[in-house]
């Protein structure tokens, strides 16, 4: 009788799926051990964990009526009654691998390593996009909800808006680094290089990331930039046409044109109404031909890259690229409208080199177009689905999503942020988690964890939803993302702008692409949907419930109903 053990990976994340043959008598959890080789050597230890045994003293660093961050402790002294988890631990270029080993109580009350029914170490895998790779996702880690965060603010005695204030302003900031991730890095590199080897064409909604902004200046004329002017609500007694004069890029489009970069004063200027809602950026060669091309959910401004959670794709394609510099120039020509002519452009498939059936859609798109392909998509499903959305509306996506959930032979897990009724911007939204045939709707204010308000536990109070709005105020979940059978042949992935809604379809300027057959792509975003999902269906339980769990069980009868309510997930996850 032995564990099998199943590891996944992106760019920053190891997630681990494990199960034994049976249930273990005595058993109180696992210890998780890995093994990662760095440019420094190779290190072995056992992950830590952070909750400790029920019926032990709370151990904490500080312990007051508000504040109570706890200790940790190896997963052999405190092991993980579950079957999954995720290392975050890991970074970007490290070689991991593991093994998952049963933990067992003595009759003399002493913890022992159940060698025996240990899972073999696992192979090798090393974090981070392929460097030669034409599809390379990377993901940040924007958990400001989170027991991390609600020490890091204690710790370093940070308010919200002091906090906010940090990632604006400190760009070198140790926070920012982290929260931001691999999606910073990326990000600036694809401004990188010698300095007249390449030009940059970009279609931004917001501009507003100091470090990003001035990558962008300091390549002068060589960085063309379609900029709109974001998100504008008209006021009290002002017409549309009065409104659209006012631009929330002011202050980047003025640092932009005094660097003598290639922007227009009004270029894009659709809101209120239609958004123009692209974040892509081309490169091309000094002589404009294309070379690769960045797309994804994530805006350009320090709540994007560090309060969001938001991805990037870097597609390593000169013919992509071509594809997405063409709809530039569609933009730039049609100034602040949507002439017909770009309507009809948008409104058929933009064949992937390379990819099969892969496509590039644009919008706005006439007959919902863009709408029926992702619902063809959708319904071809056979295996799972697993998404991220924002604001998908009672018309969109969401609804055909919602219509699998009930199929018992697909696997469906996702969360939605969803603006309530009658909200116009991105600072408030409610959180739908999707569990396999369950749909728990939590309605939270951006970031209200119900049952996590105040300590419990080993738990750390984290920051309410009031305090949140007030001080930092944008969405969750911003990601836009779709993985559909990640594990078959046909594994697809979907991903962009577009909000997979109906004014996404038919009011904005959006982008997504469909990449097909491409195993290690849905993998990685696999991996990400399943730690923003793993993050919130906790939250979930917790709100749900008038037992907030207090710890680990000291028995071993956690573990056979445990076995029984994961065997979905075990299933698809291959463990």
């Amino acid at each position: 009788m032995t564990t099998t053990l199943k590891v996944y990976a992106n760019d920053d994340d190891a997630l681990l799926y494990w199960r034994p043959s049976q249930p273990i008598t005595a058993c109180r959890g696992f210890a998780i051990e890995r093994r990662k080789r760095t440019a420094a050597g190779t290190e072995v230890s056992f992950l830590p964990n952070r909750m400790g045994f029920a019926n032990e003293p709370v151990i904490a660093l500080v312990d007051t009526e508000t504040d109570r961050r706890p200790a940790s402790k190896p997963s052999t002294q405190w092991p993980f009654q579950r079957f999954s988890w995720t290392d975050h631990d890991a970074d970007s270029g490290d070689a991991v691998s593991y093994r998952v080993i049963p933990v067992v109580r003595d009759p003399d009350h002493s913890l022992r390593l159940l060698d025996g029914e240990a899972s073999d170490w696992s192979p090798e895998r090393t974090l981070g996009a392929a460097p030669t790779g034409t599809y390379r996702p990377f993901f940040n880690r924007a958990f400001v909800i989170s027991q991390f965060m609600a020490r890091f603010l204690a710790e370093n005695h940070l308010t919200l808006k002091q906090f906010k204030q940090r990632i604006t302003d400190r760009i070198d900031d140790s926070i920012r680094l982290f929260l931001s991730g691999g999606l910073r890095r990326a990000m600036l590199e694809m401004m990188d290089g010698d300095d007249d080897d390449f030009q940059v064409f970009a279609a931004l909604f917001e501009l507003g990331d100091a470090e990003l902004v001035a990558k962008l200046t300091a390549l002068g004329p060589r960085a063309h930039v379609v900029l709109a002017n974001g998100s504008i609500t008209k006021a009290d007694g002002e017409t549309t046409a009065q409104a659209r004069t006012r631009d929330e890029n002011d202050d980047a489009r003025a640092l932009l044109i005094g660097a003598g970069a290639d922007v227009e004063k009004t270029n894009r200027f659709t809101s209120p109404g239609p958004l123009g809602h692209n974040k892509f950026l081309v490169r091309t060669t000094s002589g404009g031909q294309p070379v690769r091309v960045w797309t994804g959910s994530t805006n350009w401004t320090p709540t994007g890259l560090c309060t969001q959670i938001n991805n990037g794709l870097l597609i390593d394609d000169p013919a992509t690229a071509a594809i997405f510099l063409q709809q530039w120039h569609r933009l730039r020509d049609a100034g602040s409208a949507f002439p017909p002519s770009l309507v009809s452009s948008n409104t058929v498939p933009h064949p992937l080199p390379g990819n099969g059936q892969g496509t590039v859609w644009f919008t706005r798109a006439a007959h919902h177009a863009d709408l029926d392909a992702l619902r063809q998509e959708i319904a071809a499903a056979r295996e799972g689905i697993l998404f991220l959305m924002f604001m998908p509306g009672a018309t969109g996506l969401f609804a055909d999503v919602l219509a699998r959930v009930g199929e018992p032979d697909l696997y469906v897990r996702g969360v939605v942020s969803e603006l309530p009724r009658g909200r116009g911007d991105e600072s408030r939204a409610d959180v739908s988690l999707i569990d396999g045939r369950t749909h728990h709707r939590l309605s939270l204010d951006i970031v209200e964890p119900e049952g996590v308000a105040h300590p419990f536990a080993q738990f750390a109070a984290e920051v309410t939803h009031k305090q949140f709005l007030s001080q930092v105020g944008h969405a969750i979940v911003h990601s836009k993302v779709l993985v559909i059978d990640p594990f078959s042949d046909n594994a697809t992935v979907i991903t962009g702008s577009h909000n997979f809604s109906t004014s996404a379809s038919t009011r904005n300027d959006e982008n997504f692409v469909i990449i097909k057959g491409d195993r290690a792509l849905a993998e990685a975003y696999a991996v990400n949907v399943y730690a923003v999902h793993a993050h919130y269906r906790w939250r979930s339980f917790l709100g749900r419930t008038d037992h907030p769990f207090n710890g680990l069980e000291d028995n071993d009868t956690w573990m056979k109903p445990k076995l029984e309510s994961n065997a979905r997930d075990l299933k698809f996850w291959g463990a």
